[in-house]
């Protein structure tokens, strides 16, 4: 399997197919292993990492996405509108660049986020400071 910056690198519907072909790894694994014929047992644990670390990148982006249309300044553009969002971790700027399209695919926004920025350690530091934006840079189309 790639490490994690050759597997941010590809497309969702890559990592779909590889996450289906693990997934399938996986069962047919357990199978042998519930019959007794599974001779590689540490594959169940490799199997299960890399399945671990495709679904990890997908929700990356997704959470980098939302992230970006749930911003002050973004989320009334986005209003009764069809849109879909883009994400693609740039290791130069050491975050998410997101880009948000409406259905036609014209941009309507684009943002840079970090999702590393830690949150609040209290829940008393939470209630009286805003939430950490994770949102670093963003500019809106138009």
């Amino acid at each position: 399997m790639a490490d994690i910056v050759e597997l941010r690198n590809l497309s969702n519907e890559e990592i779909e197919t590889l996450l289906d072909e693990m997934r399938e790894e996986m069962f047919n694994l357990r199978f042998q292993k519930a019959a007794g014929s599974l001779e590689n047992t540490v594959r169940l644990r490799t199997v299960r990492r890399e399945i671990a670390q495709l679904n990890e990148v997908l929700g990356k982006r997704a959470w980098a996405v939302d992230e970006l249309a749930s911003h002050a300044d973004v989320a009334p553009l986005l209003n009764d509108k069809e849109w879909a969002g883009a994400a693609k971790f740039d290791y130069e700027q050491a975050g998410w660049v997101v880009t948000l399209s409406d259905e036609d695919g014209n941009e309507l926004a684009s943002g840079l986020v970090d999702l590393n920025m830690k949150r609040r350690s209290t829940r008393r530091q939470r209630e009286n400071v805003a939430p950490v934006q994770k949102v670093i840079e963003f500019e809106v189309a138009g």
